[in-house]
């Protein structure tokens, strides 16, 4: 495989990737690990065995190309998964306060023993 094809191969998963990021559909841009790591395989080759001391200008743009969209999907990845967490635990939050109960003659409040609403987890 030539240096060009290296590049354009993992340059193409990484900006798929990154579009199925920012459409949020983060379970399909899991689904591209396999054809990713096939291209990274084939990059870190070619850096291995070319290296970068006497690279030309073109390929070392390549080079940075490439590992920036990579540090910037990492990033979506990051926010995602922050997004993902955050979400979860106000779900639980919201859930761990709620009051079972009813109301007595006078309007006040009467909890029903043991029925605070929990966030049950199936494993």
């Amino acid at each position: 495989m030539t240096d060009q094809k290296v590049f354009a191969a993992l340059s193409e998963v990484l900006q798929l990737e990154r579009q199925l990021l920012q459409t949020g559909r983060a379970a399909e841009a899991a689904g591209l690990i396999e054809e990713k790591m096939r291209a990274l395989q084939n990059f870190e080759t070619l850096i291995g065995s070319k290296g970068l001391a006497g690279a030309s200008p073109e390929t070392r743009r390549a080079v940075e190309r490439i590992v920036q969209m990579a540090e910037e999907n990492a990033a979506h990845m990051d926010a995602i998964r922050n997004g993902v967490r955050r979400a979860i635990s106000r779900l639980e939050s919201l859930n761990t306060g709620a009051q079972v109960g009813s109301y007595g003659r006078g309007g006040a409040q009467l909890s029903f023993s043991n029925a605070v609403g929990a966030y049950n987890r199936k494993v």
